[in-house]
């Protein structure tokens, strides 16, 4: 307490500031003032609020000469990222105008779930294929009323759905399947990726999971899509005033 107390009293005084061997040195922290006042980024969650923001000319009217005549820069960060800056200050500083973050439920890969509830992940969480609707279809008819064998040979699993003791039914499960997970903005296109299908049965109850094959490769790909679509959906008179990197 006491050394807090002393601390804030010497901070109270002027720093102390000496040249010495060709440099200046002070005997606390200075932090420099900016020449250009910056705004705190807006935060938002698609595209199109970025192309929209450009295109609208907002806040135009609160920039000097300067800053209007610096371009927009687009840095697609990541999948699930994208800022929109202007062009270097006098203080050699970018201002962050937009900061756009993915903000939506993603599948549980890699974990077991239960028939149902793989079941509606599936529907809500993957582009509508034809892949897709295979597997749903599949895992819905495995059941453990009336028994079910599994057969893994670590490629490929054979599963015998039995109702009663007239109906047995041998299916294949293929390996790796790939699909299009929604995993980046909308508006762009879902990457396709390929993933490996099991089925287990824990006691009474089947699960069913996913895990991903292809080294997250699927991220580059989402990244070019979203380069891709800010260059076709900046309206071209527009497009000499706009960097994108990605």
């Amino acid at each position: 307490m006491i050394k807090e107390a002393l601390e804030y009293i010497v901070n109270l005084s002027a720093p102390h500031l000496e040249f010495r061997n060709g440099s200046h040195y002070a005997d606390r922290a200075l932090h420099r003032i900016p020449n250009e006042l910056t705004a705190s980024p807006l935060a938002v969650h698609t595209l199109s609020a970025v192309r929209d923001y450009i295109e609208s000319g907002a806040d135009e009217c609160a920039e000097d000469e300067d800053s209007i005549g610096r371009r927009f820069v687009i840095h697609v960060a990541d999948y699930d990222r994208v800022y929109l800056y202007r062009e270097l200050n006098s203080d050699k500083a970018r201002e962050c105008l937009l900061e756009a973050e993915l903000s939506a439920p993603t599948f549980p890969f890699g974990r077991w779930l239960g028939v149902e509830e793989f079941i509606i992940n599936m529907q809500t969480h993957f582009v509508p294929t034809e892949v897709r609707d295979t597997l749903v279809q599949l895992i819905s008819t495995v059941t453990t009323e009336n028994g079910v064998s599994l057969a893994d040979d670590g490629m490929t699993q054979r599963v015998t759905a039995r109702s009663g003791i007239s109906l047995v039914k041998q299916v294949s499960v293929p390996n790796p399947v790939v699909l299009a997970p929604y995993r980046t903005f909308t508006e762009v296109e879902q990457p396709k990726s390929p993933f490996v299908f099991r089925i287990r049965q824990t006691g009474d109850e089947v699960q069913a999971a996913l895990f991903a094959a292809d080294a997250d490769a699927w991220k580059r790909e989402a990244i070019a899509n979203i380069r891709d679509w800010f260059e076709q959906h900046i309206p071209q008179e527009l497009r000499e005033d706009v960097i994108i990197l990605a």
